[in-house]
């Protein structure tokens, strides 16, 4: 499990939203968009990988509304990264987010549940307070092979690196941090998808997101 530890642990996307070194290849904020440039609003087309992301993270209900704005997205190597959040908020300070991850080649090496339990362990790494994780089950759409599971962190600090897209290093106040998971798999690839909110500080008694409610939060906008 070393490789996966190591594809987890530098992939972005993951809790205190590690973001690339200044020099990465990055797409600035941007209203989500399909279509041609818009040159009124300057709202920007997606990548055709950004787009393939989407399509597939649709079809399990990840699909970000349409106010939303593509925040950050980058392809390296074998990783392709897509981020969106509200329109009004920013990668320093979000309250929502919906975060998009595609491995190449990866599907021969994990099976989706031991990647969302690695997904849980590199958690751990960076997590102030206690851990909050439970899978919930895998079903199949579309031929695809999917395992679910809610994971957070009850106190989780929010640090942010200098980058294309964040000016200057700097920790704001930790906050809590809890969110819906999904790891698709293919015959080749494996797909990494979430929605996670951010709270105040709270206690595995409080835990925002739950077995109990989780349906009802992938509903909501």
């Amino acid at each position: 499990m070393n490789k996966i530890a190591a594809i987890i642990g530098c992939s972005g996307c993951l809790g205190i939203m590690f973001l690339f070194p200044s020099g990465a290849s990055a797409i600035p904020p941007a209203l989500m968009t399909f279509d041609d440039v818009d040159n009124s609003s300057g709202a920007m087309v997606m990548s055709e990988d950004v787009q393939k992301l989407t399509a597939l993270s649709a079809k399990f209900g990840f699909l970000p509304p349409l106010d939303w704005k593509l925040a950050f997205s980058d392809k390296r190597g074998d990783m392709t990264m897509a981020e969106f959040i509200p329109s009004n908020e920013s990668l320093n300070d979000w309250s929502r987010l919906v975060c998009m991850q595609g491995f190449k080649g990866l599907a021969n090496d994990v099976e989706p549940d031991q990647f969302l339990d690695s997904m849980a362990a590199t958690y751990q790494e960076n997590c102030e307070g206690k851990i909050v994780y439970q899978q919930l089950g895998s079903s199949k759409v579309d031929g695809l092979e999917a395992v679910h599971g809610l994971l957070g962190c009850t106190s989780m600090p929010n640090i942010h690196h200098s980058s294309a897209v964040v000016e200057a290093s700097y920790i704001s106040r930790p906050q809590g941090e809890m969110g819906y998971f999904t790891v698709i798999s293919d015959d080749e690839n494996v797909y990494l998808i979430h929605k996670s909110i951010r709270t105040a500080i709270f206690t595995t008694e409080t835990v925002p997101i739950t077995i109990d409610n989780y349906r009802a939060f992938m509903s909501q906008p």
